[in-house]
């Protein structure tokens, strides 16, 4: 299952870590993410899709134990006709493809 998260977080310099360890420990595949500072509102704006075929509240009730974390949106899950999950392959990351 595909889906995105809106998060609003307390900006500080280990925000992004938690956000991502989070994600990471709970077993979803970041597929994409953007990531704004906003220094007038000190808020850190995040917009993550991300792969999983756990179910989204594993996630989102993890994040919205973190301290910082000012707002959370999920939004429903999508179709992609091409997951980055496939169960046949063995799971290596690669900082650069082959």
């Amino acid at each position: 299952m595909i889906f995105s998260l809106h998060i609003q977080a307390r900006s500080n310099p280990a925000m992004l870590e938690k956000i991502l360890q989070t994600t990471r420990v709970r077993g979803f595949f970041i597929r994409s993410m953007d990531v704004k500072s906003s220094e007038e509102d000190r808020l850190l704006k995040v917009h993550m899709t991300v792969e999983s075929d756990r179910p989204q509240e594993r996630l989102v009730t993890q994040l919205n134990k973190l301290g910082g974390i000012k707002e959370l949106t999920a939004l429903h899950a999508v179709a992609d006709p091409t997951p980055l999950l496939d169960p046949g392959r063995q799971k290596v990351a690669l900082m650069y493809p082959l």
